[in-house]
């Protein structure tokens, strides 16, 4: 793979791979290829590649957050790249629940906005926080 910061381009099939920055920020060890599953070894320190990619064997460890192939078609399905991140399960139920708030209690978007509740390109609830 040709290493490009976060994006690595497979050599054996042109995939660009992109790496989610949260979780390759420091990340020793095996991701695949979407597109050919082609495995490659490699360690991320502070968000900067210190070795590799390498050819490697096992199975990866670590997902892309999404590719495209050669002519830009995202890249999906099971085991092709990671998938994105939930609301949390509601801890009765195990059910996913809709989330407004952080772990840390900041106000954020559970659910789908709508036009009317954009302010330009910003949620309506997090414009009105700012509002001084």
């Amino acid at each position: 793979m040709i290493n490009q910061g976060l994006v690595l381009t497979c050599p054996k099939c042109s995939t660009k791979n992109f790496l989610d920055p949260y979780p390759f920020w420091n990340f020793a060890g095996n991701t695949k290829c979407a597109t050919c599953d082609a495995l490659y070894a490699m360690k991320f320190v502070n968000g900067q590649l210190v070795s590799g990619p390498t050819p490697a064997t096992g199975k990866a460890d670590l997902l892309p957050g999404y590719a495209e192939d050669k002519s830009g078609a995202g890249i999906a399905g099971e085991g092709k790249i990671r998938p994105a991140p939930q609301s949390r399960p509601d801890p009765f139920t195990g059910q996913q629940k809709q989330v407004t708030k952080s772990l840390r209690g900041k106000p954020l978007s559970g659910s789908r906005l709508k036009k009317e509740d954009l302010v330009g390109s910003r949620a309506r609830f997090i414009a009105d926080l700012h509002k001084t």
